[in-house]
């Protein structure tokens, strides 16, 4: 006689369809609802010259939403690395703010993020940025980032990656790249599925970039619900610009070989960037540079600008229009790319002078 299997008289059981049907229900709303009505009722205070705070520059959900704001709002946007989100510069003298106060009226945003190679940005429009489309895009191309086969991550010495979750995951190429399969397999997750990325702003955002089970043990009596708010202050505080110059700091002169077009993967991911933000109806200006030459040797510098003229001609044949950052003084540039005020002001004055903002 087959014993019969008793349950308590509290137990919920189900049966396979009906586990099934559970789930269908569970995963959608978990995992793609509670994120879309989250981003719904989230408010990101965008003031004038706005720009994603440096502490968030690895949130990439709020750089989403700051992203379909902006487009919404602005004609021009700008994309680039710290260079054009300003590193040594108040939020009233990026160049965007320049742009916009030459023009005396708001319309341009910066969508920069500090650190954003081009092998990131290419991540960044693909996962995060699809609502860059039909605008008028200023796209600045950094080639410090071809400086050498190190930052360029073409090398085979294991590196510390800006923005590793942004760039491809399993590509042979990047040898730099050692991150274990775990965690390359955690960041395709949070790629495709809205939840994790909500998680991540969580924690970055109201959880001092921690673990949540960390923060818990950091913060025993805390009330974990009373750090989430909808009103999220996502914007860099205003801090006094720099006008340290590179001299000044004591910077010394660089030996960088700079690597051509033909043999970089910066270059090859920066004309994908250019052909799927054409490919999405912008219209594109690019900025190359600048790069500080008074920091090179001479043979560095003449190494450079042999880059320099092959970058230009690329962006002839392709027809797109660009603007070669001029050698501007020396007590302009804070390092080996990064302008102060002054600096910025030159080049927006060079900008305006294109057409492309009219």
């Amino acid at each position: 006689m087959k014993k019969e299997r008793i349950f308590s008289s509290n137990a919920l059981r189900l049966s396979g369809r009906e586990l099934i049907v559970t789930a269908l229900i569970v995963f959608p709303v978990f995992f793609f609802l509670l994120p879309f009505v989250w981003g719904l009722c989230e408010n990101i205070s965008a003031d004038k010259n706005f720009r994603l705070a440096y502490d968030y520059r690895d949130d990439y959900w709020i750089y989403r939403q700051w992203a379909e704001k902006a487009v919404k709002k602005y004609p021009f946007i700008f994309l680039g690395d710290s260079v054009i989100w300003g590193m040594y510069v108040d939020n009233n003298n990026t160049l965007p703010a320049q742009i916009n106060r030459k023009l005396h009226r708001d319309e341009a945003a910066n969508l920069a993020i500090d650190g954003l190679h081009s092998l990131a940005l290419e991540g960044l429009l693909e996962y995060y940025s699809g609502s860059i489309k039909n605008k008028k895009v200023v796209l600045h191309y950094n080639p410090l980032w071809m400086n050498s086969r190190k930052y360029d991550l073409s090398g085979k010495e294991e590196l510390r990656v800006n923005h590793p979750r942004l760039i491809p995951q399993f590509s042979p190429r990047l040898k730099c790249y050692t991150e274990s399969f775990g965690n390359r397999m955690a960041i395709w997750r949070e790629r495709n599925i809205p939840f994790f990325s909500l998680l991540n702003h969580v924690r970055v955002a109201f959880f001092d970039n921690e673990e949540f089970s960390r923060w818990i043990i950091d913060h025993p009596y805390a009330n974990p619900f009373a750090a989430l708010s909808m009103n999220f202050p996502a914007g860099e505080k205003e801090k006094t610009g720099s006008t340290i110059d590179w001299t000044q700091k004591g910077i010394p002169k660089q030996d960088w070989d700079w690597l051509m077009p033909d043999e970089s993967l910066q270059w090859q991911a920066f004309t994908r960037n250019v052909e799927k933000l054409r490919q999405s109806g912008n219209e594109l200006l690019v900025i190359v540079g600048p790069i500080n030459p008074y920091l090179l040797s001479d043979k560095s510098l003449k190494r450079y600008r042999k880059l320099q003229k092959r970058i230009c001609e690329w962006l002839q044949n392709e027809n797109i229009k660009y603007y070669l950052a001029p050698d501007m003084p020396s007590n302009t540039y804070a390092d080996a790319s990064h302008p102060l005020a002054s600096g910025y002001e030159l080049i927006a004055d060079g900008l305006l002078k294109t057409g492309f903002f009219k």
